[in-house]
């Protein structure tokens, strides 16, 4: 299958620059197979859900690092980072670490800066910057990334500084420097374990009048979390979809968060990352069953690689509950990729935006809708939503997927 696909037009003024208010007030397109459409708001959510039968609404609750920091070069120039990734552990122990910490940053404006700290000092905080190996320069990476060194005094660990000096990363299409607003706006209102430099956008729609009204219908929001890399803006590859390289993101469950899946019937994800993470906890299961031990990083290929043995996604939880003792946390790399031909285990609906052309997301909306018995293809739903004026991309309206399962 060509990426080319999955490209349409999308004017530039159905890009949503900043959400609705309140967030309940969003649209939300209905889909049920095999052609069923209709037109909502976020506030009918509730009503739509239990009339679905769902009895596990899945959310994703990472938090969006202020990961763009402007600072100041010792020729007065500004320097523009984008904070990735820490290079040793895990996003929790950078952020926890005090004093230094090196990171994979993208950067704009190192034009002519050397070996010198770059510096930004606000409110009492000085943080300072420079290559990772100073007597080498600026060194770019694959991929045209950097690895750089942060330094700063006092006893604030780097999350805290981050909070203090940093802004909020919005998405390149929004085309505009974040403001104050966007310190709640793109965050959502479960949001719990630091790590992302995206948000998962479909929860950005959830306020706590809408989370009231889940719970008068008997939905309370089952959580975990997927840590958002900037991988989820990068287009597919020219040529065929096969030939796109997956970003690796962490995903992090515990046995509570497996026990939960178990309980439920009917559940829905919000969000693609959700999703992402409920379809690799199954092939998580399957590789163990083969190889007797978890892969560090779950490959975007596994699942048409290896054959399920004719497991369901209940018995997956069970064999992993069987494995699984501790109540510790359980984190694992994904690289996952869900294509058309890809078939959905793990849930019975997809609460999703309406993504960028050229995207991966495309390609997991596409499996979807093939995988729940629909006759419509993604296009036909983004041609309805682009005639009824919905609003698109990581501020815009959602839509609900309605999957046949049985």
């Amino acid at each position: 299958m060509q990426s080319s696909e999955f490209d349409y037009e999308l004017p530039d003024e159905k890009i949503a620059r900043h959400p609705v208010s309140p967030r309940r007030n969003a649209k939300l397109l209905r889909v049920a197979p095999p052609s069923y459409i209709k037109h909502h708001t976020f506030e009918d959510l509730p009503k739509l859900l239990a009339a679905f039968g769902c009895d596990g609404l899945w959310v994703n609750d990472t938090k969006v690092l202020k990961a763009r920091l402007y600072m100041k070069k010792p020729t007065g120039g500004r320097l523009e980072i984008f904070l990735l990734e820490p290079i040793k552990g895990i996003a929790e122990q950078s952020l926890a670490s005090i004093g230094q910490t090196t990171w994979r940053c993208l950067i704009r404006g190192g034009k002519r800066w050397t070996a010198e700290y770059a510096s930004l000092n606000l409110a009492g905080t000085n943080l300072e910057v420079r290559p990772v190996n100073p007597e080498e320069g600026l060194v770019k990476e694959d991929g045209g990334t950097f690895l750089l060194t942060f330094k700063w005094t006092g006893k604030n660990c780097f999350g805290d500084v981050l909070d203090a000096l940093g802004r909020i990363p919005l998405p390149p299409y929004i085309n505009r420097d974040s403001d104050d607003t966007d310190k709640e706006e793109y965050q959502t209102v479960f949001a719990r374990l630091p790590g992302s430099v995206a948000a998962p956008t479909a929860g950005l729609h959830y306020d706590k009048i809408l989370m009231g009204d889940l719970e008068d219908v008997g939905l309370s929001l089952s959580r975990l979390t997927l840590h958002v890399g900037a991988g989820t803006f990068k287009p597919l590859s020219e040529g065929q979809i096969n030939d796109h390289v997956m970003h690796s993101e962490r995903c992090v469950v515990n046995r509570f968060t497996l026990e939960l899946l178990r309980s439920q019937k009917r559940r829905v994800a919000t969000g693609t990352t959700t999703l992402r993470t409920l379809e690799s906890i199954y092939w998580m299961a399957i590789k163990h069953k083969y190889d007797g031990a978890f892969p560090n990083v779950l490959t975007q290929w596994t699942p048409y690689e290896l054959d399920d043995l004719g497991m369901s996604y209940n018995e997956a939880l069970d064999y992993l509950l069987d494995i699984i003792s501790s109540e510790i946390d359980w984190a694992f790399q994904t690289q996952i990729m869900i294509k058309p031909g890809y078939r959905i285990r793990s849930i019975d609906g997809l609460i999703t935006n309406f993504h960028q052309p050229n995207s991966t997301l495309l390609c997991l909306v596409s499996a979807c809708l093939k995988s729940g018995g629909h006759d419509q293809n993604w296009k036909d739903l983004y041609d309805v939503a682009l005639k009824e004026k919905y609003r698109f991309l990581s501020y815009g309206d959602g839509c609900l997927i309605e999957l046949k399962t049985s």
